[in-house]
């Protein structure tokens, strides 16, 4: 076994999971200590508006992303020729986009509060909006660089905007009292910092395009921007916020987004496969490679499944006895990461080997459409809990949809062969 493990890690794709996997974690305890510090300061009220603010904002960056980072990764492969031409229209594509999500984000937010039940956050959803933007730049050179498989670039990059966040807020706690608006400002202004290092461990050639490369671009990108826009929507916050108020939605958001450092490693893992994925010329070559890939996010796996035996006191001590009803919450919701982790590998074979983003797409819809039904049944009876379970059944169900098409589609493609 160990042998095993040593020579996986001596391999291109081990030595790429490990700068990922430390990367993540450097990326865990800088925003890991962040999100432990807010709910502390804020309390279960305050912490589930900001949660939802927070939420918003990443939502309008996801939809103004259009899937173009997932575009940049399938076309700007090491040592093309076309790698400038690619993000040329990457970078355009999202300076367009990122202005309109901007613009008409700003001028709806005081309608989202106010369907919300929450007046109050308007001036804070315009902030949410606005700092789409910055967002939007360090995912551009993030992806920028793992395209290019320069890992520890991209996860420096990460980095950056949560460690100069945690500076920010441990030097103003220090001298005066943190309140609401002004972790919100932190914590979208501090992106700006990662763009601004992105710049210069990224930089490249502009070159012209013309409309036959935009629309080659964008035709790959647009079952991923519809999956990206129904995926990243914070239907739970939502709901939770409109249904059972801000502090239920403070004991849901509180664990989320500790447990978030998964969707981190699950979404850097994905872009460590992508590259791979996308080269294999015969599916028993992909197959053989996920067998590789099982090894790292199996291991993942299990650190999962130790935070479920170790929940109650990682709840109490990171948040402090005001969030002793976030320990069940926890638990459910850990389940569910362990089916996102797991689905990494059957998603990024659909997605970079078969090329199936419309596949990709109608699994999401599925997923989704599951997500809101039984978030409208349990939230209104058991508010967060309710909310934890509806995320992790939809998880599982997409886990089970992405493998049984996995499977479906390499039987399929080995009887055509045999015809």
């Amino acid at each position: 076994m160990f042998s095993l493990i040593k020579n996986l890690i001596l391999t291109d794709t081990g030595k790429d999971a490990v700068i990922v996997s430390i990367g993540t974690f450097i990326n865990i305890v800088a925003g890991g200590l962040f999100f432990i510090l807010t709910p502390r300061i804020l309390g279960p009220e305050d912490y589930g508006l900001f949660s939802t603010v927070i939420a918003t904002g990443l939502m309008a960056a996801s939809i103004a992303n259009f899937g173009i980072d997932t575009g940049i990764l399938k076309f700007a492969k090491l040592g093309s020729s076309d790698f400038n031409k690619i993000l040329s229209l990457a970078f355009k594509s999202y300076i367009f986009l990122g202005f309109l999500v901007t613009l008409i984000g700003i001028i709806f937010a005081h309608f989202l509060a106010s369907f919300l039940d929450q007046p109050q956050i308007t001036a804070l959803l315009r902030i949410a909006f606005f700092g789409n933007m910055f967002i939007l730049l360090t995912n551009f050179y993030v992806a920028s660089l793992q395209a290019r498989h320069q890992f520890a670039k991209a996860s420096i990059v990460n980095i950056v905007s949560n460690v100069s966040r945690l500076t920010v807020l441990a030097l103003s706690a220090y001298f005066f009292t943190v309140g609401l608006y002004f972790l919100t400002i932190i914590f979208f202004s501090a992106t700006l910092v990662s763009a601004i290092a992105g710049k210069f461990l990224m930089p490249f050639k502009y070159e012209k395009n013309n409309k036959a490369d935009l629309l080659n671009f964008h035709k790959f990108n647009v079952w991923i921007a519809l999956s990206l826009i129904i995926s990243t929507v914070p239907y739970e916050n939502y709901l939770l916020l409109k249904i059972a108020g801000p502090i239920q939605t403070g004991f849901y958001a509180a664990p989320f987004k500790v447990l978030s450092f998964a969707h981190q490693f699950g979404g850097n893992l994905t872009r460590v496969f992508a590259s791979r994925f996308s080269s294999f010329e015969t599916n028993q070559k992909a197959v053989n490679y996920a067998f590789k890939a099982a090894l790292p996010v199996s291991i993942f796996i299990a650190v999962l499944v130790f935070l479920i035996i170790i929940s109650a006191p990682i709840i109490h001590i990171i948040f402090g006895a005001n969030f002793e009803d976030s320990v069940i919450v926890f638990r459910i919701l850990t389940a569910g990461f362990i089916f996102f982790i797991a689905s990494t590998i059957p998603s990024s074979i659909i997605l970079y080997h078969f090329g199936k983003s419309k596949i990709s797409f109608l699994i999401t819809v599925i997923r989704y459409l599951a997500f809101v039904v039984l978030l409208l049944l349990l939230v209104p009876s058991i508010q967060a809990t309710g909310a934890a379970i509806a995320f992790s059944s939809s998880e599982f169900l997409s886990f089970i949809l992405m493998t049984a098409y996995l499977i479906y589609q390499i039987k399929s493609s080995r009887t055509s062969k045999d015809l």
